[in-house]
């Protein structure tokens, strides 16, 4: 047995330990930012609404030591002295309205703000996981990340989109008892801080278990639907096979892990519960006593004994819903943490975020028009492609996939590549689109250089210099006209753009000849479903093929897309090598060498390393000889 351990290929999901970082306050803050006035000012409004309110049990204490006479009643303060029962009731109307209507101010305010923070965050997040680099997901499932845009984001929206005015309407409670209680008798707020304080030390007490539980709940949530979601994606071969009862198994088993760490989590949650309602009854107590005391002493007013009572039978509830939401927010703030780390990950090498990027956080942005500069390249003829001493990697801990690859394909010239199944080349289309960090040397198209480095020009730029055909074509969910790609700078009308788009369908002949423009408007409507599941594979690849002619790019790069069509397809995209992209640079990937015999050169790679380069006629029957004796 070897010693070397196991390669591991994904990626560990992060464990977040300790406190919040200021990342993720500076997150936050960014998302308010462009309401930042309007959120302090509904803060403000909430803060009187419920001090309004909850300041009723004050007035109703005052109107009850207003009936008492005699020597051993307590005065009043002058702001109620003489107030008769009327004037008591009038100022308890007007307290409840005033109240009511900023407390509902504040909570429709904020609950709209908030929606609209914690949309940022996920916009952000979604426009920036588009940017990370191809090696992120590789190591990551796609059930991982679609995890952290589900669960994660239900958790943080169910807090910010709404209930966040709830929970911060517990805070104000508490802030305002806290000045009620006082005002109301000296003497009453230490019984009020020992019930906070009792509260808060169990509430930290229990606080790293807390934090760890609902942590471990969610790093243990995503393995299922990671699992479910490959699944899905799979469930016609794993029916062809038999192979049900397997991943139902493993389903099962990883779905009984996240129940097992749930109800432990809910457990946790159930013992901290019971010890806030012990600290309550012990406070209760401890109140209750001293009340009876320093009313027979003359230092509480029997008004000022109703307002404790008040107060501590109703700061039990709050406390405990307080406590209980600080929970649910802790957990919507685990999720912030998880999305946080997406939105903070570093880009893919030579990428840039948008111009109107909303938060700040290190990572490059666009200028203003930024991509409209350098690359004023005519598409309607091809240009020179320079590949000199290419080496490339997947993984650092990985060996290279090429090795020196040095190739100079002319203007208009038509390069195939071939070889055997893992020699290299759709390795070197990866590296011509940068779609992994390149190890060593260079690719130039048109003589312009991704900018990887502080030289060179913009990835997307460069990117538009290539246009690629692949064996498998993605397809989105959505018309068929927003499967294509529609030259905006051409199209100055949606009639002008349909026309436009109906010239690259008819091209291709993705309908039979003689099918009229009312037609091919009709399918520009059409409904792809998701990864274009109704559609054959020849009418991808003829959508794949017009979405190429729409781009427009000089270079043309073909990664054997004729390998699953029918004749009728196959005799479209062999003719569109030959005619459509005429005088433009084409690379084609080849399988079958039938495709590949009018090309002007053929590119042998071999274990990542250029075995042999020169005319078909030379490589090719160089190349069969080579396959027949394997």
């Amino acid at each position: 047995m070897s010693d070397q351990p196991k390669k591991q290929f994904l990626a560990d999901e992060t464990r977040f330990q300790g406190r919040y970082g200021r990342s993720l306050r500076d997150t936050l803050f960014q998302a308010y930012r462009p309401a930042i006035e309007r959120t302090v000012l509904f803060l403000v409004l909430g803060l009187i609404g419920r001090m309004a309110l909850l300041g009723n049990a004050n007035l109703v204490g005052y109107w009850v030591d207003s009936l008492c006479h005699g020597v051993n009643c307590r005065s009043l303060p002058a702001l109620f002295a003489g107030k008769t029962s009327s004037d008591f009731l009038h100022l308890l109307i007007i307290a409840n309205v005033i109240g009511f209507v900023l407390t509902l101010t504040f909570r429709t305010g904020l609950s709209r703000l908030s929606a609209d923070a914690v949309s940022r965050i996920y916009d952000e997040t979604t426009m920036r996981t588009s940017r990370l680099p191809m090696s992120f997901f590789d190591q990551n499932p796609s059930g991982r990340v679609m995890t952290r845009f589900t669960s994660d984001y239900n958790n943080i929206f169910r807090i910010f989109g709404g209930p966040i005015a709830e929970f911060l309407s517990l805070v104000f409670d508490l802030i305002s008892m806290t000045v009620l209680i006082t005002i109301a008798s000296p003497w009453l707020l230490p019984f009020w801080i020992l019930q906070a304080g009792l509260n808060f030390a169990v509430y930290r007490w229990y606080l790293p278990a807390l934090r760890r539980e609902r942590r471990e709940l969610a790093l243990k949530r995503s393995p299922a639907i990671a699992h479910f979601a490959e699944s899905a994606v799979g469930a016609n071969t794993i029916r062809a096979f038999e192979r049900e009862g397997v991943f139902e198994n493993r389903f099962s088993k990883l779905n009984d892990t996240f129940l097992e760490q749930r109800l432990h989590t809910v457990g946790i949650f159930s013992r901290f519960s019971f010890s806030m309602g012990v600290c309550t009854a012990i406070t209760f107590l401890a109140t209750g006593l001293a009340s009876y005391y320093m009313a027979v002493s003359g230092k509480l007013s029997i008004g000022a004994v109703g307002v404790a009572f008040a107060y501590l039978g109703l700061s039990s509830n709050v406390l405990q819903a307080f406590f209980d939401w600080l929970g649910q927010f802790e957990e919507a703030m685990t999720g912030m943490e998880r999305m946080n780390e997406y939105l903070r990950m570093p880009l893919e090498p030579g990428s840039k975020l948008p111009a109107n990027a909303r938060f700040e956080t290190g990572q490059p942005k666009e200028l203003p028009a930024a991509r409209s500069g350098p690359l004023l390249v005519s598409a309607k003829a091809g240009v020179a492609v320079d590949i000199d001493d290419l080496w490339l990697r997947y993984r650092q801990d990985l060996p290279p996939v090429l090795k020196g690859i040095s190739v100079h394909v002319k203007a208009g010239e038509r390069l195939a590549v071939v070889g055997k199944t893992g020699s290299g080349k759709t390795s070197l289309v990866q590296a011509l689109f940068h779609l992994y960090p390149i190890e060593r040397g260079t690719i130039r198209v048109a003589g312009f250089e991704a900018a990887i480095g502080a030289q060179g020009v913009d990835l997307a730029s460069y990117r538009s210099l290539l246009a690629y055909i692949t064996q498998e074509p993605a397809m989105f969910l959505g018309t068929l006209r927003e499967n294509l790609i529609a030259p905006g700078a051409k199209a100055n009308s949606k009639q002008h753009a349909d026309e436009v788009l109906i010239e690259a369908l008819r091209r291709v002949q993705f309908l039979q000849s003689g099918a009229t423009n009312e037609e091919y408007r009709y399918w520009l409507e059409y409904q792809v479903e998701e990864r274009g599941r109704n559609l054959s594979s020849g009418e991808r690849q003829l959508l794949c093929m017009a979405r190429c002619l729409l781009q427009d790019a000089p270079v043309v790069i073909l990664d054997e897309a004729t390998s699953a069509v029918d004749p009728r397809s196959e005799e479209i995209l062999t003719r569109a090598t030959d005619e459509f992209f005429l005088g433009k640079t084409q690379i084609l990937i080849a399988h079958r060498l039938s495709t590949i015999r009018s090309c002007d050169r053929v590119l042998w790679l071999q274990q990542g390393k250029v075995h042999r380069i020169g005319p078909p006629g030379e490589v090719l029957p160089e190349f069969e000889r080579a396959e027949l004796t394997v």
